[in-house]
């Protein structure tokens, strides 16, 4: 800032007052010589020419904005005031930060996903039938595998429902890529996939897949499809690297180049992908798709009871999900003899109703509800009886990878 008059005069007049102090003659119009033993006999801060280079150095910081440096010893105010060194570097410290993504984007990515309420709604909504969705039921299951990564999953998508086909099969590893700031995501294809349909589930003398099942010898790397993935808020969103996926189709070997994007909540998992062949021809999705909408399948266990003459028939340890998620029972000797059960979290996409946890019963291959009832979302617990059938769900969460 510009120096005042007032302050100028005040360093003036200090200026004087030290050089009357230092030489009692000055001021008169003889010139005095004075020995040079009695200036260097001074400390250095209380020398003449010190105290003259604070004061010019001082106006010097206070036109540039510096802080004041006045305080500083002479020896000192000429020097380039020091930087001060960072508490840590900034590349550890960054590497830090997206470790801790990786984490959390794993805890995300960890469930049953399944987009059977979109498929559920869409004929009701008068979606054209060539936007619909087929029912896509995701599994990513954490397992050890230690020829891929510390953080790796195993993948398994699954065509109409939970007990459907296998369309895909995966390896997925999460690493930091420091260089794009993000988490990157690889993929893996088994080889022969079919040993490994349904190995994932932990039975009774079972643990899953174990990691001499996972040699990476077994495996081809998905070239040039791997996901980056940043922090979006509470989630993440992810994306292939433009024009560096390609697919060859199964059906006809035409390759074709694929982009996806991904949007990752705590709950919903919404993937749009594209796939254009060599000609620009499109075989699927695109910007006038809605994108799969996935939701997390939370795990029950059920019991189921029927009349069985003047006793009961019971069946326990039923496993259904709540995102459309089904079973079934039968009963030797029960009436009815065989029961299906259907679970869902609805959240109505028009109209007033309240989200609903819904349990609907199925009777002897009859697709309409023999009954049902409903609760909150998030009740632990959800019952029915319908003419003497009893069904009881409760939400276990050590079932989801039965």
């Amino acid at each position: 800032m510009p120096i005042s008059t007032r302050h100028h005069q005040t360093k003036a007049a200090v200026l004087v007052a030290c050089l009357a102090v230092l030489f009692p003659n000055f001021g008169r119009a003889q010139a005095v010589s004075k020995p040079a033993a009695s200036t260097q006999s001074l400390p250095p801060e209380l020398r003449p020419e010190s105290i003259l280079a604070e004061i010019v150095s001082q106006s010097i910081a206070e036109r540039a904005g510096l802080p004041d440096v006045a305080a500083t010893s002479p020896s000192k105010v000429l020097a380039a005031p020091p930087i001060p060194a960072p508490v840590k570097l900034l590349e550890p410290a960054i590497k830090e930060v997206l470790e801790k993504h990786l984490l959390d984007l794993a805890d995300l990515l960890a469930g049953r996903w399944d987009n059977e309420l979109q498929t559920f709604f869409e004929p009701e909504l008068n979606v054209p039938v060539s936007l619909r969705h087929e029912r896509l039921h995701a599994l990513v299951k954490p397992i050890e595998a230690p020829e891929f990564g510390p953080v790796s999953f195993y993948v398994e998508y699954r065509k109409g429902s939970e007990a459907g086909p296998v369309v895909r099969q995966r390896i997925w590893t999460l690493s930091v890529d420091q260089e794009l700031g993000a988490v990157r995501l690889a993929g893996f294809a088994p080889k022969d996939g079919k040993p490994l349909e349904g190995a994932w589930r932990q039975t009774e003398g079972s643990e899953g897949l174990r990691p001499e099942q996972l040699k990476k010898d077994a495996f081809t790397t998905v070239t040039g499809c791997d996901i980056i993935w940043r922090r979006r808020g509470e989630g993440f969103s992810g994306a292939t690297r433009p024009a560096t996926c390609k697919l060859v189709t199964n059906a006809d070997k035409r390759v074709l180049n694929v982009s996806e994007q991904h949007d990752l909540s705590a709950n919903v998992w919404e993937v749009r992908d594209v796939g254009v062949d060599e000609r620009g021809v499109r075989v699927f999705g695109g910007s006038d798709v809605p994108p799969t909408r996935l939701k997390r399948a939370e795990t029950f266990t059920c019991w189921a009871s029927v009349a069985k003459g003047s006793d009961r028939a019971i069946v326990t340890d039923l496993v259904v999900h709540d995102q459309g998620g089904m079973a079934s029972a039968e009963f030797a000797g029960g009436n009815p003899k065989k029961l299906r059960l259907r679970l869902r979290d609805v959240e109505w996409p028009i109209g007033q109703n309240r989200p609903s946890l819904t349990l609907y019963l199925l009777v002897d291959g009859d697709d309409r509800a023999e009954g049902y009832a409903w609760g909150e979302p998030t009740a632990n617990r959800l019952a029915l009886d319908v003419g003497g059938t009893q069904v009881s769900c409760t939400r276990d969460s050590s079932a989801l990878w039965r």
